[in-house]
């Protein structure tokens, strides 16, 4: 994260589509009924009556020790919401713990975010579901609400049962959700996106390679600061703190001296550098270099070992706050009475190294460069980030003034980047340069 504490890299990638075909009508009937115990007539203390539907509830993904993910779901807004794009949103990570997609939900892209006395909603002007219908899945078993009748499930959070999990939940959610069949589908999320997501869109192109498959159209997947490869960004971590001037110079040349190559890198000895540049960061915030500290926070209280949670964690403590009222959870039809955004998750990828996307990674992909680096802008002269696209389908673009969360920290420049992305086109130039 510190290679890119101001810079959000979104990697944008096209797939393949297909239609589904048709249910039945005795199927159909089942289904709806489950639908509407689903149904969410209101969130307790929403702004006002929305101009769409929400739904949220349980997609079993796992019949033996029955699996269930939980899920809420958000029509797009301003009509024939069957008609628009699917956002299948899934879980991040941070350190060693996967974080619920309700954060990014109530806290980044959905249409509410939650106030800081963690009991009132208010209206987000940015939501993604202006755009397209947003679907947030909790998993694995034991994230969030999602939960399983063996317990040991939740120490069994590995990558491959996971994506397979992933795509039974959306398979299985589409047979609840019918109208939504021959949506266009793209996969979203942060972080650990890097890894999931494509081989969760690659599973999908296998499965409707079947003949005898209900295929998904799959059309793309939207990641942001995405793990990708773990020993390049391994190295990265000390050169992208020394370029923002977060550490010294005699720091930086100790790293370089032992810290160079990817093929022959001594990781022991790159833990000594490493070691000395978490103490001298432990006070700024991962997520964002110049990230903003919570209001109020009482100097007496903080200590080295609460500060990141008594300084900086108290907007995610504020969507758990409301999660977890008794009456927000009965409207939400959830199954379990606690709520925690984060999952101990013994996988490979889960590494604090993994969630620093640097443009070296593209570069080792040997793609063929389709449009050249250039500043694309939002809706004003200003300048919004930098931008480059490739012949293969990939785009990678970065949003200025933000962090790891980039759509709480520049809304709107997000939600400029996301529509053009939707639409399949390039993001904005300016008339002024």
């Amino acid at each position: 994260m510190e290679a890119k504490s101001l810079l959000l890299t979104l990697f944008l990638v096209l797939a393949a589509a297909s239609a589904l075909p048709a249910t039945t009508p005795g199927d159909i009937d089942e289904q709806a009924l489950e639908r509407d115990e689903d149904f969410i007539d209101e969130l307790p203390n929403q702004p006002d009556s929305p101009g769409f539907r929400q739904y949220s509830g349980y997609v079993q993904v796992e019949p033996v020790y029955n699996r269930r993910y939980f899920y809420y779901f958000v029509e797009a807004e301003g009509g024939q919401p069957t008609s628009r794009p699917l956002i299948l949103y899934i879980g991040t990570h941070e350190r060693e713990i996967v974080g619920s997609p309700l954060l990014a939900a109530f806290q980044e892209v959905g249409p509410y975010t939650v106030d800081m006395d963690g009991q009132t909603l208010l209206s987000n002007p940015f939501s993604w579901n202006k755009l397209a219908n947003l679907l947030f899945a909790e998993g694995p078993a034991g994230m969030g609400f999602s939960s399983s009748n063996n317990d040991q499930d939740v120490f069994r959070t590995f990558q491959f049962a996971f994506i397979a999990e992933l795509y039974h939940f959306i398979a299985q959610w589409m047979k609840k959700f019918p109208e939504h069949k021959n949506n266009d589908v793209y996969i979203a999320g942060i972080g650990d996106i890097g890894a999931y997501g494509p081989a969760l869109a690659t599973y999908i192109l296998y499965e409707n390679s079947k003949p005898a498959s209900t295929p998904i159209n799959i059309r793309g997947i939207m990641m942001g600061n995405p793990g990708m490869d773990i020993d390049q960004e391994f190295l990265a971590r000390i050169e992208a703190g020394y370029r923002m001037n977060t550490l010294s110079e005699e720091l930086y040349r100790e790293y370089k001296s032992v810290c160079t190559d990817v093929k022959t890198i001594d990781y022991m000895a790159c833990w000594g550098p490493l070691g000395k540049a978490e103490s001298v960061r432990f006070a700024i915030d991962n997520n964002n270099n110049y990230g903003k500290i919570c209001p109020g926070v009482d100097p007496e209280s903080v200590s080295i070992n609460n500060f990141m949670s008594v300084v900086y964690s108290c907007y995610d403590q504020s969507v758990a706050g409301y999660i977890n009222i008794p009456f927000v959870q009965a409207t939400l039809h959830t199954e379990r009475h606690s709520w925690g955004p984060t999952l101990w998750a013994p996988t490979a990828v889960l590494q604090e190294e993994s969630v620093i996307p640097i443009e070296m990674t593209i570069k080792n992909m040997s793609f063929t460069v389709s449009s050249e680096w250039r500043p694309w802008f939002d809706r004003t002269a200003q300048v919004a980030g930098f931008t480059e696209s490739y012949a293969e389908g990939l785009t990678y673009a970065t949003v200025r003034g933000a962090g790891q969360k980039a759509m709480a920290d520049q809304p709107e420049r997000t939600f400029v980047m996301i529509k053009s992305f939707l639409a399949n086109s390039s993001l904005p130039s300016s008339q002024y340069v």
